[in-house]
């Protein structure tokens, strides 16, 4: 009996794949900015220690939180913005009365 023969197959929508692929795609980007900026901004480019000392792991902290809150208020704003977006670029349906 082989091992591979307990687990079943599932199938999956290539749809949710996609959309799997495009979220670790944005998180993946939204990380490489968070680190690239806290980084130029909280650590020093000749290191003394091999380690973070305090006040840098206080600024990486601070960096951090506050790009995930201004990516929140972004996110908020624009998820406002979508029905609005959405209304004005309405097509007319067949069945709307005339004049």
């Amino acid at each position: 009996m082989s091992w591979s023969s307990s687990f079943t197959q599932t199938y999956v929508d290539p749809q949710y794949l996609i959309e799997a692929e495009q979220q670790v795609d944005a998180f993946m980007g939204m990380f490489n900015r968070i680190m690239a900026a806290c980084q130029d901004k909280c650590i020093p480019n000749n290191y003394h220690e091999p380690d973070l000392n305090k006040g840098e792991q206080k600024c990486i902290d601070r960096c951090v939180a506050k790009y995930m809150s201004i990516q929140t208020m972004i996110g908020e704003r624009m998820k406002d913005m979508v029905p609005i977006t959405q209304q004005n670029n309405r097509f007319p349906t067949n069945d709307t009365p005339s004049l």
